[in-house]
């Protein structure tokens, strides 16, 4: 009887301290709603908008305690100082510190934009600026705008705005800024309490932080007239609630009925307005003109790099010394040149094995460099070349004399799947230069029922990359092909055979294939009209050159989605040209049409495209962003 009791007593006590904990769980705190309520500011030693103001530092106080987001890149001062002023965070409140003079009889501002954030959320107080003057009045003049990067016609963020009452081009480079303004995510900026006056303006994207524009090292925009400060007035109308007006009563038989009418107030606002608020400053890398040699090495054995600064003509001229062979005047047998089209990169095949094998050469390279003027002249310098082939990786067991050494071929990469374009040829691309004699062993068949015909075909070297051919013919659509090259059928001039290839493929039909056409109207100049792919990284596919209104074609477009943007070219040299800030130049206009084409195959689409109009970029993040939205809100309705 005692057990029983003594187990029911246990059994009891067990449920007990389970309710007992499932209560005490119930209160358990669980950090209550977010906070969404930003900082407040409650008081500014001294107040914002000060006269005669004295000191070195100032302190601005908030209701909570905050951190300072990104205030290195976020927070500026205009005008502008040689030592920057400091911004701590000392808990509830933050302190500017000026560590220069302030200039006298000046109003400053100091924008932090959202850089000032609550200790716990991080949300943000809000584009907070603070402003005072060393003199006894404040200026109150404001200038805003837009930078707009012009070859992706996107907004800049983070570029500075330098705004100059000297006008010379060259105080951009020698002199502070008078003021100063950051662009945000939507590439705006607005600089306030300035001075009324004329103004030069420029943005860069400062790379070094030191408020001046470095020539062809930073991205410049610039407005090409001087622009002066004004002040107008403007009247606003404004609706504000409604009135309610008794007009009428009658006595009924409950009371008297009271007719009411209701009738919105309009209030007249008059206020000064600053400007002008709609400046557009179009960015751009300009055209780098210094010429110099940036690296000469020797990264295989048979071959000498040369790598320059920009595409020019550089006169390279590379003469090999302490060899008996080449020691006479003409050596320009030794080597096959390969470039790029700018011939900013020039490649030196050598030819001679007595030279390859030698790990060290020595060799006089004279090329043109710029001076520090910019004038081009012919230098000459002794340079080591060296290369030393890579030891076999340790514990790699020794072959038996007896072994038969593995066959090495030469690398071909030859352009082809399983399908081929009708518009297109295969490409081959081999690790080496080649002798071309041995494309009498390449084979093209064509499969006409179920035999195998021979195909003409013509093979043409690339004009600079001399290690590169294309195969062309004339396909037919919808028919099996084969391609053969013979097993140690192209060798290259260092020995090397290939192995055999052998691939088939099958070519597309014509109605696989849609085309688009463009009009182009209203052209002042010439257009560069281009097909392209891509958001922000924009994939250039293919372009057509129009001189005046008329119609350009894209054909052989497979199925998928493609978008044009036209260059204005205004000097009709058929390709994109940039601008330069010290000779006044504007890079050239690049509109992009705002309009997705969704092609389909064997389908013809037609658009026009009006030179006259402005068109308006959209934001590829932003599109991104929308899309990503969208997506959430069809699964969450499912």
């Amino acid at each position: 009887m005692n057990k029983i009791f003594w187990n029911g007593f246990c059994f009891v006590a067990v449920m007990i301290a389970l309710v007992i904990y499932a209560c005490a769980n119930r209160g358990y705190p669980q950090g209550g709603e977010k906070d969404e309520t930003p900082p407040k500011v409650i008081k500014e030693v001294p107040e914002s908008y000060s006269t005669n103001f004295k000191g070195k530092y100032i302190d601005i106080y908030f209701d909570e305690y905050v951190q300072l987001k990104e205030i290195n890149n976020k927070f500026v001062m205009s005008p502008p100082a040689k030592k920057k002023a400091r911004v701590s965070l000392r808990g509830k409140y933050i302190r500017v510190t000026f560590q220069d003079t302030l200039l006298p009889e000046t109003t400053y501002t100091l924008d932090f934009a959202d850089a000032i954030v609550d200790n716990n959320e991080g949300n943000p107080l809000g584009f907070y600026r603070y402003v005072f003057s060393t003199g006894p009045k404040l200026d109150s003049m404001e200038l805003a705008g837009q930078v707009i990067d012009m070859e992706s016609q996107l907004p800049v963020l983070g570029a500075m705005v330098l705004f100059y009452e000297n006008h010379a081009d060259s105080a951009a480079m020698l002199e502070l800024p008078n003021y100063v303004a950051r662009t945000d995510s939507a590439g705006m900026f607005r600089v306030t309490n300035i001075k009324n006056t004329t103004y030069r303006i420029l943005a860069i994207d400062d790379a070094n932080r030191d408020n001046k524009f470095m020539p062809e090292e930073e991205k410049v925009g610039f407005i090409d007239s001087l622009v002066t400060t004004m002040a107008f007035p403007v009247v606003v109308y404004d609706t504000i609630r409604p009135d309610t007006v008794v007009l009428e009563g009658r006595r009924t038989k409950k009371g008297v009925e009271l007719k009411v009418l209701t009738q919105d107030t309009i209030v007249r606002r008059d206020y000064t307005a600053f400007g002008p608020s709609n400046l557009f400053i179009p960015m751009f890398d300009e055209e780098k003109t210094q010429l110099y040699l940036v690296d000469g090495d020797r990264k295989e054995r048979e071959r000498l790099d040369f790598i320059f600064s920009i595409p020019a003509e550089n006169r390279l001229s590379v003469r090999l010394r302490g060899l008996h062979l080449l020691e006479k005047e003409d050596q320009s047998d030794w080597f096959l040149e390969e470039r790029s089209a700018g011939r900013d990169t020039i490649q030196l095949w050598i030819k001679d094995s007595l030279v390859y094998k030698i790990d060290s050469l020595t060799a006089l390279v004279t090329y043109l460099r710029s001076d520090s003027l910019g004038k081009r002249e012919l230098f000459t310098d002794t340079t080591r070349f060296y290369f030393k082939d890579k030891p076999e990786p340790k514990g790699r067991r020794k072959k038996d004399k007896d072994t038969i050494p593995e066959i090495k071929f030469m690398e071909v990469n030859v352009g082809v799947g399983g399908t081929a374009d009708l518009n297109k040829g295969i490409r081959f691309d081999f690790d080496r230069p080649i002798h071309e004699d041995g494309f009498k062993n390449i084979h093209l068949f064509e499969k006409v029922d179920t035999i195998w015909e021979p195909a003409d075909f013509t093979m043409k070297r690339d004009s600079l990359k001399i290690r590169r051919y294309e195969l062309g013919t004339k396909w037919k659509p919808e028919t099996e092909y084969k391609l053969v090259v013979d097993s140690m059928g192209i060798y290259s001039i260092y020995g090397l055979y290939n192995n055999k290839i052998e691939k088939t493929f099958k070519t597309k039909a014509e109605e696989d294939y849609g085309k688009i056409f463009v009009q182009v109207k209203n052209a002042q100049t010439p257009i560069i009209i281009q097909l392209y792919q891509g958001d922000k990284e924009v994939k250039v596919l293919e372009e057509r050159w129009i001189e005046k209104d008329g119609k350009v074609m894209f054909d052989y477009l497979n199925e998928g989605k493609y978008m044009i943007r036209g260059i204005l070219d205004r000097n009709g040299n058929k390709k994109w040209d940039t601008g330069n800030y010290l000779k006044g130049i504007q890079p050239e206009e690049i509109k992009y049409l705002p309009v997705e084409i969704n092609l389909k195959k064997n389908f013809d689409v037609e658009q026009e495209f009006d030179a006259s109009k402005t068109y308006k970029r959209e934001d590829p993040s932003k599109k991104k962003n929308t899309e990503n939205k969208d997506n959430r809100r069809n699964r969450s309705n499912r």
